[in-house]
């Protein structure tokens, strides 16, 4: 079994957030904790997979 390693995280509206080195999913999500945690991501975002590279979605007020 391989684990699927990741590239490039970007903003769904185009704009990328890391590209410095290949990441696992789960490094990608630390990144991500850590960026909410310090105000640069808004709380609720998360990680979608597209293809080969993770996407940051903002969670949809209802």
């Amino acid at each position: 079994m391989t684990t699927a390693t990741f590239r490039i995280i970007r903003h769904a509206d185009g704009p990328v957030f890391f590209d410095d080195r290949t990441i696992t999913l789960a490094e990608a999500q630390i990144i991500i904790n850590d960026a909410i945690a310090r105000g640069d991501l808004e709380v609720g975002s998360f990680l979608r997979i597209d293809d080969e590279e993770l996407v940051i979605e903002r969670e949809v007020a209802e």
